[in-house]
């Protein structure tokens, strides 16, 4: 993980989350609210199982919901990593 780039990372987690709230990445800011952008519980699952698989790092899914939005989210993840 600590050869990926912070702004990979959130184009990935960014690009992940439009799939799943059926939003277009482009409109979606990591300073936005992942609750506003209408995220479900399952939806974090899924976008948690993604990172684990790509990134290696294991994401628990209720981590999503302790964080106001995507980019602070990100940063906690990218923290445990150790990027």
């Amino acid at each position: 993980m600590s050869d990926i780039d912070e702004s990979q990372f959130f184009s990935f987690l960014r690009d992940r989350v439009a799939q799943r709230t059926k939003t277009e990445a482009d409109a979606i800011g990591m300073d936005m609210s992942l609750a506003d952008l209408g995220l479900q519980s399952i939806d974090a699952v899924l976008v948690c199982g993604e990172v684990e698989d790509r990134f290696g790092v294991e994401v628990d899914p209720a981590d999503i919901f302790e964080h106001d939005t995507l980019g602070e989210f990100a940063r906690a993840i990218l923290k445990r990593a150790g990027a």
